[in-house]
């Protein structure tokens, strides 16, 4: 890959994302040529709602004409299209945008064009820097956003994480006034650090400010700023209007994923849930009252907070009886597909629904991506329950909208009715595996192997604290080489400055995290063999204390590991850290860090990993385990050792693994079964038990920090 010097040779399973296993014995370091480009992107998101701040950037902006142009763009329609909506009028400055939005998405889309048919980096920065002076802020933030992550000439670059492009969306209001109170006054009382100015401002959760229901009990992990940035990104790399074939998503698997993905956000809520007493998610009707309310305590740039639903939320309403009957008909045709067995085409034939392989389809029609076989009949349901069930208010004028939380994917999981409206989509998934015949005991027993013993370290969960770096939350002054005074930040053009000197804005948070634990296997083999390993994590008792049944409790398991083995003959004893753990990724670099950090490398101090450190596709690995109880609260832990399948592309083929996670490359899976694999069928207990397979009870503790201190 141009740009790119390979150096060093180290092991980075533990940093891989999503169901990535990220090849092991290859890290990349920058070259000079990309750190430019690094420096460059980072710049772009800096105060992206002030239009003349920096002027290396305006001046790019003002001499780029795209239509002079046209031959730098691969799809020359496309960009003309986009050239088309700009002279009509597009979403204008400082207006709220949202994907959900019909004509907010159609622009959205025409500007990815332009990014994503760039021939190369030059038209692409040009044509990036031009849009950040020439369209509306969210709209330049989310187009770019899909465009980098769906580029393959882009991997590697580094984006600043969301919530520090766009505090607003992630963190109170009260901390966003702070911030700008720091700024206006001039940093009283404020000391330097590395001669900036460094402010640190103590950040909570939504329950500690208001109190409205029980559901806040769990704010701590609904509102994790890591855990929305996930559900974000998996929208950023599936986006439910990005056509599959054009852009290689159908190789993905995109609609299984779309559904196992929720289904284990859904299993994860549930164990927290647990840990503070609240039992199973809450089911609703759409014609009584939403139980549930949700307060966000945020406002927009612009000044505008977002909309508050009350408990008892009545959506059941004389303006919305025909929506609401609307979404409960698209409801009805998807379960009524599921229990007929097929798809209905326009044309009137038929998508067979009865094979284990059909969920592909099932997951598109209830996304209603590009890749459903009819979304004309069966519609997005998930997209008009978002709008419905957000309590947001009414819009009249296509550039004047407030978007409640759940019409954002960076804010939906702060609310509890994102997991009671997924409870109720992802019953149709369930639904869907329960009319596929149980495993057999053939199609489950490994007969080359059997487990031993699995031992698992004491797990023990705590909250720390946790800094982002929100100076984007704050205006800054215009732009003025003359007034900043000789140091090494200014020479980069970090623009976030009072009066010449640099500053820097912390909000700093109490997020869950754990003790990294090890488990290790002792597996006996009658022959060499290779196998795939996968370890869940799952409740051991409901909320009224009685024991799980093995069918019943097989929606509630999390899967934390899945890696490949070749076993030798005879005994096989290895260990696995937690830090290994594909699917988690470590929480992101702040950005005053990231951007120092680009600075040194280029200037020859350190070098600058391309490594996957900062993966956007993986679950916080802070998040891995449910909080638990002080006195400790059990669970059980499930491993399963399967004969390797093949997946239909080779893992890692055809990509360069610094790309996306292996986003549209077809090569990002393990092996071939089934997502959730045993638990994605109904399970015979006749037959279920094993030798293969391995269940581990266990506690999980919650101690208080000075208490992991004091230990360690």
């Amino acid at each position: 890959m141009k740009g790119l010097t390979v150096v060093a040779l180290l092991s980075l399973a533990a940093l891989a994302a999503g169901y990535v296993v990220v090849p092991e014995g290859k890290v990349t370091y920058a070259d000079k040529d990309f750190l430019v480009k690094q420096k460059q992107m980072l710049e772009v998101f800096q105060h992206v709602h002030q239009h003349e701040v920096h002027t290396e950037l305006w001046e790019v902006s003002k001499a780029y004409d795209i239509e002079q142009h046209y031959d730098q763009y691969s799809n020359v329609e496309a960009v003309k299209e986009f050239v088309t909506l700009y002279k009509h009028g597009l979403l204008p400055f400082d207006e709220i945008f949202s994907v959900f939005d019909d004509h907010h998405r159609e622009q959205a889309i025409a500007l990815f064009h332009l990014f994503y048919y760039a021939k190369d980096w030059e038209t692409f920065y040009k044509s990036v820097v031009w849009a950040r002076f020439h369209v509306n802020e969210g709209m330049f933030v989310y187009a770019v956003t899909v465009a980098v992550l769906h580029r393959k000439d882009l991997a590697g670059l580094e984006l600043p994480a969301p919530y520090e492009i766009y505090p607003y969306y992630f963190f109170n209001t009260e901390v966003v006034q702070k911030a700008a109170q720091y700024k206006m006054q001039g940093f009283p009382g404020v000391k330097k650090v590395d001669d900036v100015y460094t402010v640190v401002i103590p950040t909570n959760y939504t329950g500690w400010y208001v109190h409205t229901n029980v559901a806040q009990k769990v704010s701590y992990f609904t509102e994790d700023i890591g855990l929305n940035t996930y559900y974000y990104y998996f929208h950023a790399d599936y986006p439910f209007w990005m056509g599959g074939k054009e852009y290689g998503l159908y190789k993905d698997r995109r609609g299984e994923l779309y559904l196992f993905k929720h289904q284990q956000l859904l299993a994860r809520y549930y164990l927290e849930r647990l840990s503070n007493d609240l039992g199973t998610i809450p089911e609703f009707s759409w014609f009584k009252p939403i139980v549930t309310g949700y307060y966000p305590n945020m406002h927009y740039y612009n000044g505008v907070s977002f909309p508050s639903r009350d408990n008892y939320y009545e959506v059941y309403t004389p303006e919305h009886y025909e929506d609401v009957e609307e979404v409960v008909e698209y409801e009805h045709r998807i379960r009524e597909a599921i229990d007929l067995g097929y798809i209905v085409l326009p044309d009137g034939r038929h998508v067979d629904l009865t094979k284990p392989e059909s969920v592909e389809y099932l997951g598109n029609l209830i996304q209603s991506n590009p890749d459903s076989v009819n979304s004309r009949f069966y519609k997005y349901v998930g997209w008009f329950a978002r709008i419905l069930l957000g309590g947001s208010i009414e819009h009249f004028e296509n550039h004047k909208v407030l978007p409640g939380v759940l019409e954002h994917y960076e804010t939906s999981l702060r609310d509890p009715m994102f997991y009671q409206l997924y409870k109720r989509i992802i019953q149709w998934y369930w639904e869907f595996k329960d009319h596929l015949q149980p495993y057999t005991k053939e199609e489950l027993t490994f007969g080359e192997l059997k487990f031993e013993t699995v031992k698992v370290d004491k797990l023990v969960t705590y909250f720390d604290r946790s800094d982002a770096d929100i100076t984007n939350a704050v205006d800054v002054e215009v732009f003025d080489e003359s007034s900043m005074k000789a140091g090494e930040m200014k020479k980069f053009d970090k623009i976030a400055h009072y009066q010449g000197e640099d500053f820097v804005i912390k909000a700093r948070q109490w997020r869950l995290n754990h003790m990294p634990f090890t488990v290790e296997y002792s597996v006996v083999a009658e022959k060499p063999v290779k196998g795939v390993v996968r370890m869940y994590l799952g409740p051991k008792y409901d909320q009224y204390g009685h024991a799980y049944g093995v069918n019943e409790n097989r929606e509630n398991f999390v899967l934390l590991d899945t890696f490949e083995w070749e076993f030798k003959q005879g005994q096989n004893v290895f260990v696995r850290e937690s830090t290994q753990f594909p699917l988690y990724v470590q929480d992101r670099t702040p950005y005053f860090e990231l951007y120092k950090w680009v600075m040194d490398a280029y200037n020859g101090k350190r070098q600058f990993p391309l490594d996957m450190t900062e993966a956007h596709c993986g679950f916080p690995s802070r998040l891995m385990l449910p909080k638990g109880k002080k006195g400790g609260m059990p669970f059980q832990l499930y491993f399963i050792v399967s004969p390797y399948h093949a997946p239909a592309v080779p893992q890692h083929e055809g990509y360069d693994y610094t790309l996306n996670c292996g986003v549209a490359s077809g090569a990002r899976y393990i092996d071939s079964l089934p997502f959730g694999y045993p638990f994605d069928r109904p399970i015979d207990e006749k037959v279920w038990f094993t030798p293969n397979m391995y269940y581990l009870d266990t506690m999980i503790f919650h101690k208080k920090e000075a208490e992991i201190n004091a230990v360690h």
